[in-house]
C-alpha cells in the first residue's frame, strides 16, 4: 500500500511540475518537443547501439569474462543504453543520474511513513519482504561458515543495493558507499516535497534497515555515523555471544 500510495504521489508532483516548466518558457518562443522530451536520438535503433556497445566491452575486457560477452543480449544491451543516455543528457531543472526514479520512489515512500510515524513499520516490512533472500543466506552462512556471504547479499549481489548505490568500495571487511540521496533529495527539499535531510534518513532509515537485515542472517552490522561528505562504513560481525563461542 505505501509503495502505491508513493508512484501516485510521484506521479502527482511531475504532473504538477509539467505546466510550472512549461510556463517558465512563455514567451522565449516555441519550445522543441524533441529537446522538452529529453530524447535520446536512439529510439528505433537499439539494436544497432547495442551490438556496438557489445563490442566495444568485448575488446576492453580486463579479463575477457564470459559475463562481458552480450552476443544475442544485444537488444537488451541497446534498451538499457538508450535509457541511460536519456538520463545522463537531462540536466533540467539539475543533473539527473541513471537511479533517479528510484531514489525518488525511496524519498517519497520515507516521507509518507514519516509524516505517517510509520518509520518503524516501513523498515519492518523492507525486512520482512527481503526475509526469505537473507534466511537463505543465513543457512548458508551456518552450512559453510562463510560470514562473507552476509556482506555480499546486502551489497554486490543484489540489485536492491548496486541500481541504488552509484560509488562503492570494498575495503577489508568492510564496505563503503556514497550516500545515493544528495542530488535528487536537494531538489525534493527545494521544493518541499521532502522536509528531512540526509543525515535524517541516515539514522532513521539505513541504519535500522541494514541492521535488521543483518540481524536475520545472524549477523551484527556495525555502521558509521553520518558523515559530512556521505560516505557510509559498514562492517558485519557475529553477534558477541557468537564470537566468544568460537
Amino acid at each position: 500500500m505505501i509503495r502505491i500510495f508513493s508512484l501516485a504521489v510521484l506521479f502527482l508532483a511531475y504532473a504538477v511540475a509539467l505546466p510550472v516548466y512549461a510556463g517558465a518558457h512563455k514567451g522565449a518562443g516555441p519550445v522543441d518537443p524533441d529537446k522538452f522530451a529529453h530524447r535520446s536520438g536512439f529510439k528505433g535503433h537499439e539494436d544497432e547501439l547495442g551490438a556496438a556497445v557489445a563490442k566495444a566491452i568485448r575488446e576492453v575486457s580486463p579479463s575477457g569474462d564470459p559475463s562481458h560477452d552480450f552476443s544475442g543480449r544485444e537488444r537488451d544491451l541497446g534498451l538499457a543504453m538508450e535509457s541511460l543516455i536519456k538520463a545522463l543528457n537531462n540536466r533540467q531543472p539539475y543533473q539527473h543520474e541513471p537511479n533517479d526514479a528510484l531514489i525518488k520512489s525511496h524519498l517519497t515512500t520515507i516521507q509518507f511513513a514519516k509524516d505517517n510515524e510509520m518509520m518503524e513499520q516501513l523498515v519492518d516490512h523492507e525486512v520482512e519482504t527481503q526475509s526469505p533472500m537473507l534466511e537463505r543466506v543465513g543457512k548458508l552462512i551456518e552450512r559453510t561458515g562463510n560470514s562473507d556471504l552476509a556482506m555480499l547479499a546486502m551489497t554486490e549481489r543484489t540489485a536492491c543495493f548496486y541500481q541504488l548505490v552509484r560509488e562503492y568500495e570494498r575495503d577489508g571487511d568492510s564496505m563503503r558507499w556514497r550516500s545515493p540521496y544528495w542530488n535528487v533529495l536537494e531538489q525534493t527539499r527545494r521544493m518541499g516535497q521532502n522536509d528531512y535531510d540526509e543525515k535524517w534518513l541516515h539514522e532513521n532509515y539505513t541504519i535500522p534497515l541494514m541492521r535488521k537485515q543483518a540481524a536475520v542472517m545472524g549477523m551484527d552490522a556495525e555502521i558509521s555515523d553520518w558523515q559530512e561528505d556521505g560516505w557510509v562504513t559498514m562492517t558485519l560481525v557475529p553477534p558477541k555471544s557468537v564470537a566468544a563461542s568460537n
